[in-house]
């Protein structure tokens, strides 16, 4: 527990194989996914997953193979509603709802009701990423959420893209959140899932003044974070990664109360600091750090230095450093 986050994670690899699907059973499907669980016959039982959930969202995701499961006539009885989207990831995936079935490919998404009989079963290398949304959270941002159950959600739709995508940067956050900010999240992955599924028109432009908008500076981020020592990093090379213009990404930022060349500099300053105080670093020289962090001129570096940190990088090396 953090809060009003709920985490659990359970894996296979930590239980004796004679107990693994007993416990899988009773500990995760009844008593936590309200699920029925069964054992498949041709395909050992691997299960290796993380669970979160808080108000409006429940998540699952990791590896699930070797089974069969679903929401049960006797199960229904908790009178639990929800609305789930589940993502492929990985390994054929067998769904099934009333008397339909859908097989999703690696990458592609379907919806389905925790109100009605259903059933997964996914196998090697099973991976999956599941989430539950309150049907009254859906309703006003989607037309007949009904028509849209096992319909298949491609995988190269923008939407999906952009919810896995902001789902991998924010899952770690979620616990030690803010309670605003975690609410914000929780939003902002309703607009994502509504526009996956195929938001009405004025929920599609919400999220995009919303969900998106914080989904996509999330991304290009987090790509700035991970290629800020590169040359040839610019706002026109990240826009063009991610599919957007520059005019976009620098929009992104404004509505963030900052630049893209603000949050370039921050990230190289931070990494500059990070290094010049390593240790193991003593006989790199100030120049040969503050290019390893992305500058090309060693005097405005110094100057940005100094500026940000109130001392030279000279002040910040360990003792006895040249």
């Amino acid at each position: 527990m953090a809060g009003d986050v709920r985490r659990l994670h359970f894996s296979t690899g930590n239980l004796p194989p004679q107990d693994r699907i007993a416990i899988w059973r009773e500990v995760i499907g009844h008593a936590v996914l309200r699920l029925e669980i069964e054992p498949l016959q041709d395909i050992p039982f691997e299960a290796d997953v993380s669970l979160q959930g808080m108000p409006g969202l429940a998540i699952l995701s990791g590896v699930i193979s070797g089974s069969r499961s679903g929401r049960t006539a006797a199960l229904l009885s908790d009178g639990v509603d929800d609305v789930g989207l589940v993502v492929n990831l990985a390994g054929p995936y067998l769904i099934g709802q009333g008397e339909r079935e859908l097989v999703l490919s690696d990458g592609e998404a379907t919806t389905f009701s925790c109100a009605e009989i259903n059933s997964f079963m996914h196998r090697p290398p099973g991976r999956v990423l599941a989430m539950r949304v309150p049907r009254a959270a859906l309703a006003p941002l989607i037309v007949g959420a009904e028509d849209s159950f096992l319909r298949r959600i491609e995988s190269n739709t923008p939407a999906l893209k952009l919810l896995i995508n902001y789902f991998g940067l924010v899952r770690h956050e979620l616990a030690a959140a803010s309670p605003e900010m975690r609410r914000a999240i929780v939003t902002h992955i309703h607009d994502l899932v509504a526009l996956a599924i195929g938001a009405t028109a004025d929920a599609a432009n919400i999220a995009h003044g919303r969900g998106v908008p914080a989904a996509r500076l999330r991304a290009i981020k987090k790509d700035i974070a991970d290629n800020f020592g590169r040359a040839d990093l610019s706002v026109s090379t990240v826009a063009a990664r991610h599919g957007v213009t520059p005019r976009y990404v620098q929009m992104l930022f404004e509505a963030d109360a900052s630049t893209f060349s603000e949050f370039v500099l921050s990230q190289r300053l931070s990494r500059a600091h990070q290094l010049l105080s390593d240790p193991r670093l003593a006989s790199r020289t100030v120049a040969s750090i503050a290019f390893m962090a992305g500058f090309g001129d060693l005097s405005y570096f110094n100057r940005c230095f100094r500026r940000r940190f109130g001392a030279t990088p000279s002040d910040v090396r360990p003792s006895g450093t040249p």
